[in-house]
């Protein structure tokens, strides 16, 4: 199993203080687990959500950690594409001059926007989301081709032209999609693409990962080649102690989780897209159990990794039982002390990781 870290860029000080430290912060955190030999770093793309993401130009982001690193895999998880919120075009260029700077390290994810608030600022249709979403997938590894690119559909012309520069990575930088539902993992599954499972708990990620398997094996790929990965979205940290753990870290769960209700709260409460109603109505069935439980009950669920190197490592393990690729720890959150955060990507790599094994190996040791 693979350890990154993911960020939203998130900071309880929205004070122009606040989040130049987050940003410097994030940096630092990023170059450590670079020497600590973790797989990769994954920003998400938000707009217009204070404290909850500073991550609206996540594209320079990973261009700063691309300059100040050398190993470790540059995750744009998401993209957001939507035609009227990232043109295809402008998409591939700025993967591609990415890859070059970072020496081909890229690892493209894409998504179509979960929040009203941004959909609708953009002026974006949530129900024509997925459509553009799937178009955009299909034109990028033509336009990352090496050839003279033209694209002509109902909702989209492009005249022919040369998309420059081209990516390192031959014939383009791995694929990936984000996933809330059964249906995105089939998608993926069936097109050859990872996956970027967010929202989805422990439990939940079984009977997911099973699917995917079983469509992926007769896939058609989108891309040049398939990509058969499923990486898990995972609130973490590590400490000593599980005491400490969730003293520093429980709040900030329990914050996120109301954040997310206000997020969705126009479409939870209103009628949400059909596109986005499985979503919204598993989020919502989730929410209140979520609501009621203490941190402690949550992690002792499955949903957190939250607490001492054991508690952290039997999370891990179910995981990997499980057959996920990567755990993406998501860390930096409202106040979690830069410190703790330094400490706990240490601890991850030293005392964590070391232990866990994979379903293969265990098959092989049984």
């Amino acid at each position: 199993m693979d350890f990154s870290l993911i960020y939203e860029l998130a900071s309880a000080d929205t004070s122009d203080a606040g989040v130049e430290r987050t940003y410097r912060q994030f940096l630092e955190q990023v170059q450590l687990a670079d020497r600590l030999g973790y797989r990769a770093v994954w920003l998400t793309e938000h707009h217009f959500l204070p404290g909850f993401s500073f991550s609206s130009a996540p594209e320079l982001m990973l261009t700063l950690a691309a300059a100040h690193t050398t190993r470790i895999r540059l995750g744009h998880a998401i993209v957001l594409l939507p035609f009227a919120i990232n043109h295809p075009l402008r998409v591939a260029e700025r993967i591609a001059t990415l890859d070059v700077i970072s020496g081909g390290r890229v690892e493209f994810g894409g998504g179509r926007a979960i929040s009203e608030s941004e959909l609708a600022a953009f002026g974006v249709e949530p129900d024509a989301t997925r459509a553009q979403w799937e178009e955009a997938l299909r034109m990028l590894p033509a336009m990352w081709s090496g050839h003279p690119f033209k694209w002509e559909s109902p909702m989209l012309s492009i005249p022919e032209r040369d998309v420059v520069p081209k990516p390192i990575q031959k014939p383009h930088p791995p694929m990936w999609v984000s996933a809330t539902q059964p249906s995105t993992v089939e998608f993926a599954a069936r097109h050859g693409l990872g996956v970027l499972g967010f929202g989805i708990t422990a439990e939940q990620s079984n009977d997911l990962l099973e699917l995917y398997r079983r469509e992926i094996a007769t896939c058609r790929p989108i891309g040049a080649f398939v990509n058969n990965r499923f990486a898990l979205w995972v609130h973490a940290l590590c400490c000593p102690t599980d005491a400490e753990a969730i003293a520093i870290q429980g709040p900030n769960l329990k914050r996120y989780v109301e954040d997310v209700r206000m997020l969705f709260a126009p479409w939870i409460d209103g009628k949400p897209p059909k596109s986005y109603q499985w979503f919204m109505q598993n989020f919502a069935a989730g929410y209140d159990q979520m609501k009621a439980a203490s941190a402690e009950d949550i992690v002792k669920g499955g949903g957190a990794c939250i607490g001492s190197p054991r508690t952290c490592r039997e999370m891990i393990q179910m995981l990997a039982d499980a057959g996920v690729d990567e755990v993406m720890l998501f860390m930096q959150s409202y106040t979690t002390p830069h410190d703790r955060i330094m400490r706990s990507i240490e601890l991850f790599a030293t005392e964590v990781a070391p232990a866990i094994k994979s379903a293969a190996a265990q098959r092989m040791a049984g």
